[in-house]
């Protein structure tokens, strides 16, 4: 009996958030549908899913959201590879450390978007502009992180590998990258999806392509349900570069021994 009632209740848990998910649709499907407020206004999902597929049918959305995918990628991928190693570097190294680590950790509590309109003197209004706010936007967090999950390991673990003659490739790859894995995967996760919030809000800001700018566009000419289905497009891209990025932490947690 017990087995069973276990099994019922991860069955309702697995479920639940998709029965809220659908009971907040219909809910505001109702809400819709008593036009209290203008449909254009206040529009439908089902309205809403309309001009989904029609901005999809049209090519338009495709083309916007493969630009903005491409910038996200390119920006996201250069500042978790950077920061990773930039980290491992100012922990390894007193020099370094010195020289840039108060740089990195005054940085870290400027948000990324305060620093858009220095960008846009600095790189122009073009692909750059988006793919350095979203490097930034994942480099200096990356860069932290990795300082303090190294800074966190336990000194006698190192003192203990050096004595058995390990090399600083060693230390790096069997001690600095293991030990600190949960805390860099844990930032990587964060970062993902705030990498798309970052290049969308640059793209609405200042650059006539992306995602961004069919927001703009939606603003001017009033289509809320243009708008919710941008938001719709957005929030589900960041929700599948997190679950991702959660696999990938726990295929990296199984095989070095952390429990997932």
């Amino acid at each position: 009996m017990l087995t069973i009632k276990s099994k019922t209740l991860n069955i309702y848990w697995k479920i639940a958030p998709y029965i809220i998910v659908l009971s907040l649709l219909g809910l505001w499907e109702f809400i819709s549908r008593l036009r209290v407020v203008s449909p254009h206004l206040f529009p439908s999902p089902s309205l809403v899913t309309i001009k989904l597929y029609y901005m999809i049918a049209s090519g338009v959305l495709v083309k916007e959201y493969l630009v903005t995918t491409y910038r996200v990628l390119a920006g996201f991928s250069l500042g978790v590879l950077l920061g990773i190693i930039l980290g491992i570097l100012i922990a390894y190294s007193r020099s370094i450390s010195k020289a840039l680590y108060p740089i990195i950790a005054a940085i870290s509590v400027v948000p990324t978007l305060a620093l858009v309109p220095l960008l846009i003197i600095w790189v122009g209004l073009n692909d750059m502009l988006a793919i350095t706010a979203v490097f930034l936007c994942s480099f200096i967090p990356l860069t932290y992180n990795t300082v303090s999950a190294i800074r966190r390991i336990d000194p006698e673990i190192v003192g203990v590998a050096k004595t058995l003659g390990a090399s600083k490739v060693d230390l790096t790859l069997r001690i600095f990258l293991p030990q600190s894995l949960p805390s860099i995967l844990s930032a990587l996760k964060l970062e993902a999806a705030m990498a798309w919030k970052t290049c969308f809000v640059t793209e609405f800001i200042a650059l006539s392509s992306g995602l961004g700018r069919l927001m703009i566009e939606a603003l001017n000419t009033l289509s809320v349900d243009e708008m919710l289905a941008l938001l719709f497009v957005l929030s589900m891209s960041s929700y599948i570069f997190l679950r991702i990025f959660d696999e990938v932490e726990k295929y990296f947690l199984k095989k070095w021994g952390f429990r997932a």
